[in-house]
């Protein structure tokens, strides 16, 4: 779990600010599954510590991993990656990467496969595992790099629009399957305006955001529209 506890890399912290094109990673039913854990194990480590944590920090090495070198890490936010990309390197390039972030939920997937504990296993509930999945929102936009303390982190209103939009309705339309979520100033400048289904997203303080939904994993489904 050594490399997940890294709080960003060289490459992000030194890149100029300007336009980025901003990352968020989230593992999927994470908080239950460790509400479940501690319920099993405990949480005062005195049998110690259960294997759920390093569970958690292999996936997130695998999406770091897998999204390097065009992203590379700002910071670790709970279950989530939270990585970003100059945005003259990537534009125009969206056939690359969208496979490059289908190629890192197939590597999630083997991941998750290898921590998926055997049969004999006496917990409950760490093999809910297995139900772990993935959900990424990639935006474009503006944003300043800020030194804090002996690292830095990205600021502006586009970082705060990525965020907010991890809360969404996408499932809603979709069902519970992994899922990249595309902002239209990301798809457009990437050269994906017709990927997927058009979806909006609305915000008390963002306002409406206009975007593309993509599957990570198997097609979406024929009928799913509206």
């Amino acid at each position: 779990m050594e490399r997940a506890e890294r709080s960003g890399s060289p490459a992000a912290a030194d890149a100029p600010t300007g336009e980025w094109y901003l990352l968020l990673a989230d593992i999927s039913g994470y908080t239950g599954f460790m509400a479940g854990v501690e319920l099993e194990h405990g949480v005062d480590f005195g049998a110690g510590i259960p294997a759920a944590y390093s569970v958690l920090g292999d996936l997130l090495n695998t999406v770091i991993e897998g999204v390097e070198p065009d992203f590379a890490l700002v910071k670790l936010e709970g279950d989530a990656v939270f990585a970003a990309a100059p945005a003259a390197g990537l534009d125009g390039q969206g056939a690359r990467v969208l496979e490059k972030l289908r190629a890192t939920y197939r590597a999630f997937i083997d991941s998750r496969t290898r921590a998926i504990p055997a049969s004999d296993h006496i917990c409950t509930a760490c093999p809910a595992v297995a139900h772990l999945d993935l959900k990424a929102v990639l935006h474009r936009g503006y944003a300043v790099r800020q030194r804090v303390g002996s690292g830095s982190d990205l600021l502006g209103s586009s970082v705060t629009v990525a965020h907010r939009l991890l809360k969404n309705t996408v499932r809603d339309r979709i069902g519970f399957r992994p899922y990249l979520f595309l902002t239209d100033d990301a798809a457009t400048a990437l050269g994906l305006p017709e990927l997927g289904l058009a979806h909006r997203e609305a915000y008390p303080d963002a306002g409406q955001i206009q975007g593309r939904i993509a599957a990570l994993g198997e097609p979406l489904p024929d009928g799913v529209t509206s």
